[in-house]
């Protein structure tokens, strides 16, 4: 008998293989979850952008939008790392998990090695870590702060920052390099951008000096967020336009969370 209950967490399964998938939701539906399926990349993109679940487990391998598509974009649009993802994979290249552990997923499993009951204990202790750490939602009646763009690849750094900001009511937006922030601008209205320096595309210091030599984004504020602290490097920083330059090392989220308060104060102050 299947349990039922109104604090029943959401599970959405993207996963093309019916007869897996099936088997999959008749085992955690029975342990009280509520799971919707999805049988391709789009539809189930679609989902978790409209139904706000607690978990995904997501397939890699889909039609129309392969798992890294669909990865890629949540973080793009801010909803990775938050939204708690376990990736199941026909692979267990290290290249391929090193991958997906870069796009924030929580956890992942092995097809040929799992059973559902191994499937169903996963997701047990996710959840359970996440209710442990997660702030509470905020009604989608408040009006948000600000867009903030995050060009960080920094997993454990981006995922403190984010709950930070979704904590105090900001919209944000991730971009684990230059090329995705990049489309996030072109996309998306930014009020501030948080800009780490060593990244995998493009440094950090070549992408301040491209923000700040056009018009359509030279007036949005850059905090520099860097373990590079030499005195010459928050020189050039300041230099080349950021309004503050942050040692990570040194600075606890909260602290950013203030600067970015700070900043945006002042730019409200100036427009007046």
């Amino acid at each position: 008998m299947i349990k039922t209950n109104e604090n029943q967490k959401h599970i959405i399964l993207v996963e093309d293989e019916e007869t897996l998938a099936n088997i999959m939701r008749a085992k955690l539906e029975r342990a009280g979850f509520r799971v919707t399926l999805a049988g391709n990349g789009e539809e189930g993109l679609s989902q978790i952008r409209s139904q706000n679940p607690d978990l995904v487990l997501l397939d890699i391998m889909l039609p129309v939008l392969d798992g890294f598509e669909i990865l890629e974009t949540l973080r793009r649009e801010g909803i990775l790392p938050a939204l708690p993802v376990i990736v199941i994979s026909n692979s267990g290249q290290p290249i391929e998990l090193e991958r997906i552990k870069r796009l924030g997923v929580r956890d992942y499993l092995i097809k040929i090695n799992f059973s559902p009951q191994e499937v169903l204990q996963k997701v047990e202790q996710v959840l359970s870590a996440e209710d442990q750490i997660r702030p509470a939602k905020i009604p989608q009646e408040q009006k948000t702060k600000a867009n903030v763009l995050i060009v960080e690849d920094d997993t454990i750094l981006v995922n403190l920052l984010q709950r930070k900001f979704l904590q105090d009511n900001y919209t944000v937006f991730i971009a684990p390099n230059v090329s995705e922030a990049h489309q996030v601008l072109k996309s998306s209205p930014v009020d501030i951008i948080l800009l780490d320096i060593v990244l995998p595309d493009m440094d950090g210091f070549t992408f301040l000096a491209e923000l700040k030599a056009g018009k359509e984004f030279a007036n949005i504020p850059v905090i520099i967020i860097s373990n590079l602290g030499q005195k010459e490097e928050i020189e050039k920083g300041i230099k080349m336009g950021a309004v503050d330059y942050v040692i990570k090392a040194n600075t606890f989220p909260n602290e950013i969370l203030e600067k970015v308060k700070a900043v945006l104060q002042k730019k409200n102050m100036d427009k007046e």
